[in-house]
């Protein structure tokens, strides 16, 4: 009979393997979606008909939230994603106003999409883009619902929406202090010092180019592309090749980490610890690898 420490050893790599491999499903189901995308077909006006579309982004009410996201660039920003995090217990007097997003370990806990009034120009027209489904399908909260401090209760398997397959923005990538939104956001209790919490977003800017996939509807005459149980809406900044390039990496890479830890799990349990130890090396080099990054940042500045 095996002992207590190989089932409690095995049971635990195989959650690993089993919440990696439900990850690898969920990216293989968009990277197909992807692959079977027609960009060159033009939309039909059909509601309820899939359509994709690229072209450069219109903004006609860009948002009026806090501060803007964007406060380096000039164009109005049409929507964006963002991620709430709070930092490790490292360097208590660094703020994230001086930079300390760049030396520190920060840890998400809150995140969801912001946005104005925003489409797509595909030539003879514009096509609406209302991101709704993504803040409901990763049940995540308008920014100005967010409560800083106190304690955290997320689920270990939950997916931010910024880690989301269907989001894929390279562009820009802006870090800022919650302080910056203390009109908008909660604090816990009068002890919480929102400098030290960090905001990170990724911003759609008008005319600048994207690629969107969802479902068409005509709302009060207007053509709008948005998300549903059946259609995902999905946004790229980097267009469809490249969305599904960097998806189809993330498969291979998330398809690996599964196989390998399910094998170490089944190793443990025939006590074949070979696997095991492959598993550790390699968790050990990518840790080492992120401390030396981590170190050089640090020195640096």
């Amino acid at each position: 009979m095996a002992s207590a420490f190989v089932v409690v050893l095995s049971s635990v790599l195989g959650v690993v393997a089993l919440a990696s491999g439900y990850r690898t499903l969920t990216a293989i189901q968009v990277f197909r979606l992807l692959s079977s995308i027609d960009a060159e077909r033009p939309p039909q006006g059909v509601d309820g008909d899939p359509i994709a579309i690229e072209g450069d982004l219109v903004v006609d009410e860009p948002i009026e939230l806090g501060d803007p996201p964007v406060d380096t660039i000039d164009s109005p920003v049409g929507a964006y994603v963002w991620r709430a995090r709070f930092p490790d217990n490292t360097n208590q007097g660094l703020t994230a106003e001086d930079g300390g997003w760049q030396t520190q370990h920060y840890h998400t806990f809150a995140s969801g999409i912001e946005w104005g009034q925003l489409g797509v120009e595909t030539g003879d027209r514009t096509i609406a883009i209302n991101p709704e489904h993504l803040r409901s399908a990763s049940e995540s909260e308008p920014l100005a619902a967010l409560t800083v401090g106190g304690i955290t209760k997320r689920s270990q398997l939950s997916v931010d929406l910024w880690d989301s397959w269907s989001l894929f923005l390279r562009k820009h990538t802006v870090h800022l202090p919650l302080s910056r939104f203390e009109g908008t956001v909660e604090r816990h209790n009068d002890g919480v010092a929102l400098d030290r919490y960090l905001l990170e977003a990724k911003p759609l800017v008008h005319g600048e180019t994207i690629s969107v996939y969802g479902e068409g509807h005509v709302d009060e005459g207007e053509y709008t592309v948005r998300g549903s149980e059946d259609v995902p809406l999905l946004l790229s900044d980097q267009g469809f090749d490249g969305h599904r390039s960097w998806l189809g990496k993330q498969v291979a890479t998330k398809g690996t980490i599964a196989a390998s830890v399910l094998l170490a799990a089944v190793g443990v349990w025939f006590q074949v610890y070979l696997p095991l130890l492959a598993v550790v090396a390699a968790t050990v080099v990518y840790i080492l690898w992120h401390f030396v990054g981590d170190m050089k940042l640090f020195l640096r500045n």
